[in-house]
């Protein structure tokens, strides 16, 4: 394993954030993640595993969602991890999952955490993705909102 470079490393995450609010996020996002990467999102309990899972996932945001910005607030970096903490903001363009026909159009914000596990060559090889489901439900309408 190369020498642990903290700029570098730095430079690599707000890459990849950066490539969220590209339209070309399903096919720039891959090259950021082993071939047989995990992604886990805690919120949804969904695993996507390797580069075909995680483009089909990444494809299918690109089409429900339009909009889309996430921004960095805070990056912690170490030799084998990194933490991000995000600012997902998006507009529900085709409803999915278990949002109602009348989320369409509507917009919403979440804060986000993902930890990252890089593999040797640098490149993430397991991200988990944890956020409050219920906010963006409330926020779209389908939960009501909390006293």
């Amino acid at each position: 394993m190369p020498p642990f470079d903290e700029d570098e490393r730095k430079s690599f995450m707000e890459r990849w954030v950066a490539v969220w609010n590209t339209p070309t996020l399903s096919t720039d996002s891959l090259a950021f993640y082993t071939e047989d990467a995990v992604l886990v999102d805690k919120a949804f309990d969904r695993t996507y595993r390797g580069h075909q899972e995680l483009y089909a996932s990444f494809r299918a945001t690109e089409e429900v969602l339009a909009d889309i910005r996430v921004t960095c607030h805070d990056l912690l970096i170490g030799p084998a991890h990194a933490v991000a903490q995000l600012r997902y903001d998006a507009t529900v363009r085709e409803p999915f999952a278990c949002l109602p026909e009348s989320s369409r159009g509507k917009a919403f914000s979440l804060s986000l955490m993902c930890l990252v596990e890089f593999a040797e060559d640098g490149r993430i090889a397991r991200g988990t993705d944890v956020y409050d489901r219920a906010s963006v439900l409330q926020q779209l309408g389908v939960l009501p909102d909390s006293p």
